[in-house]
């Protein structure tokens, strides 16, 4: 396999969706792809040969590589507030592969270090050898083969992986992946097995933070869409269904893939438990998987409404049509979309794999989300959120209106967030009120720096660090209550 980026297209990404552990895939894949492909997988940059001289900077120098560091990416604005913390100790470079342009920020902040090299993988390894790195930061491996590959080869000295697609590798030249205590299981050494085949970094507190400026391009509506595109808007059928009286509105606007099987049984839960119920998916770009998930809706409802006998005949029609499938819409609509569903609505995290930057969006607009917490990293992001932002100064009910420790439960609570308007109220104003943690979060900063110098054998104290990014009182008062959390995540766990 020589032209290994458009032979294999696209890397085997969609399996992790179904939320099994990926450790021996994910080694055995990488290990059929080292026999497969030649030597010239493998090569090492020029500096860090053993006979290349060494250069002494002033700052190490941190690549960052994504092929979702455009615009609104969650990806890259998972690194957008790190970087402009930390660009008085690091220098940051942006490496942005193929098709979305990296956004003015980064331009800013970096002073110009960005280079779009498209999908062109020579450029690309052109560009990454002359950078001559002390550390390169991959936001996701899994996306695109281009991205997949280029983490077999060694650009410098320190290799890393973090969370923009929560998986690990199975890849040897990935030295790290950074998680935080809040992402994982309490006890996740003492699990059967270990999910990463890198060193596992995790952070303090809730490790991920989102800009709360976020500058988003204009979208096409049209493009957006895809086959789901119509006359009217996303937003305009919002409108209309929130206007009708008496209905209770379901969200779950992920991207259609994330809709597993076990997650038909709460929606059709939610639909028997609930006549004023009206689920709210976001359609597909392409028609033929709305169609697929919508007939094995069907033939879920005729199984728990008929048993598996009487399929043919099962009048399902009064379920079906409070299912709505409603095209995808620009993220720079996402917070009106979600702020016209109104006063008796929620948002559902479907798991196992979850979402950050639809948690984030749901906060923001001051919406209930829902989520049920998994093993691993991929389906606690929402909760890592909420128990942050909720971290004190909030009555228990409230703090844990919203985190289900089981599938009845997470049923129970996105019931009585629809149907109890006073304590919809309640957990709405609290959002709104404590928001704004989750936004610009220096604590995720400081992790970051903390990480990066002692990986690069940087001697400089936390507290160097802590003046450098500007780390206050508050942030480590916030700080003290993410402990806490994780403590008390351990005894329940044992309990």
């Amino acid at each position: 396999l020589y032209d290994w980026t458009t032979g294999v297209q696209v890397p085997h990404f969609h399996y992790h969706y179904l939320g099994f552990d990926d450790n021996s895939l994910q080694k055995e894949v990488a290990e059929m792809f080292t026999l497969l492909c030649p030597d010239e997988l493998y090569e090492t940059s020029p500096h860090l040969a053993p006979t290349s001289p060494r250069q002494v900077r002033p700052k190490k120098r941190v690549g960052i590589i994504s092929s979702l560091i455009g615009g609104d990416e969650p990806h890259g604005l998972l690194v957008q507030p790190v970087v402009r913390d930390l660009k008085n100790i690091f220098d940051f470079f942006i490496i942005s592969v193929g098709s979305k342009q990296p956004s003015q920020e980064f331009y800013k902040i970096t002073n110009g270090n960005v280079f779009n090299t498209g999908y062109n993988e020579m450029e690309t390894k052109q560009t990454l050898h002359s950078l001559e790195l002390d550390c390169l930061i991959f936001l996701e491996a899994m996306n695109t083969a281009q991205l997949y590959f280029l983490g077999f080869q060694r650009f410098a000295e320190v290799q890393v992986l973090i969370m923009g697609a929560p998986v690990t590798s199975g890849i040897e030249t990935f030295d790290y992946f950074l998680s935080g205590d809040l992402l994982e299981h309490p006890y996740r050494t003492q699990l059967k097995s270990d999910h990463y085949t890198e060193q596992v970094v995790l952070f303090d507190g809730q490790a991920i933070s989102f800009p709360d400026s976020q500058h988003h391009l204009p979208q096409d509506v049209a493009l957006a869409a895809g086959d789901a595109h119509s006359n009217i808007t996303a937003l305009e059928q919002m409108s209309l269904l929130q206007k009708q009286q008496n209905t209770h509105l379901f969200l779950c606007f992920q991207n259609i893939v994330k809709i597993q099987p076990r997650f038909d049984h709460v929606l059709i839960d939610i639909l028997q438990a609930d006549p004023k119920a009206h689920i709210i998916l976001q359609a597909s770009r392409h028609a033929a998987q709305t169609s697929s998930l919508s007939n094995r809706l069907k033939k879920t409802l005729q199984e728990r409404l008929c048993g598996y006998t009487s399929l043919q005949n099962c009048p399902t029609e009064s379920f079906q049509s409070r299912i709505h499938f409603i095209a995808r819409i620009p993220s720079d609509q996402m917070i009106e979309f979600l702020q016209r569903s109104g006063t008796s609505s929620v948002v559902l995290q479907p798991f196992p794999f979850d979402g950050s930057k639809t948690t984030s969006d749901a906060l923001n607009a001051g919406i209930p989300i829902v989520t049920f917490p998994q093993t691993n990293l991929r389906g606690r992001m929402t909760s890592a959120l909420l128990r942050a932002m909720f971290a004190d100064d909030v009555p228990n009910d409230i703090a844990m209106c919203c985190i289900a420790n089981s599938i009845s439960e997470y049923v129970s609570k996105a019931l009585r967030l629809t149907s109890d308007l006073q304590f919809r109220s309640q957990v709405s104003a609290a959002i709104q009120k404590q928001s704004h943690r989750i936004f610009n979060n220096k604590s995720v900063s400081l992790e970051w720096a903390k990480f990066l110098s002692r990986a690069l054998e940087q001697r400089i104290s936390d507290q160097e660090l802590e003046y450098e990014i500007g780390f206050g009182d508050k942030d480590k008062h916030y700080r003290s209550f993410s402990a806490k959390a994780i403590e008390k995540d351990q005894r329940d766990w044992r309990e």
